[in-house]
């Protein structure tokens, strides 16, 4: 074998090691809670005052397609 062979077999058997060990130490490790999902602000609909289109409701304001108006829920 010459030596670029050689090195060549080294760097292989390196890289297998290192892969080899990233993939045992992953297993080792405790399984993680997947995180909790955040609940939905509430929607609906209700009317426009300006101009009497259905408005998106979200949470606690409120936006009109139609007309670009917008504003709170009290």
């Amino acid at each position: 074998m010459t030596k670029e062979q050689i090195a060549a077999i080294a760097v292989v058997l390196l890289l297998g090691v290192v892969f080899f060990m990233r993939l045992y130490r992953r297993q080792q490790e405790p399984p993680k809670e997947p995180p909790k999902p955040r609940p939905l602000p509430k929607t609906g609909k209700i009317c426009c005052p300006m101009c009497g289109a259905e408005a998106k409701l979200t949470g606690k304001q409120w936006e009109c397609p139609w007309c670009g108006d917008s504003g709170w829920l009290k």
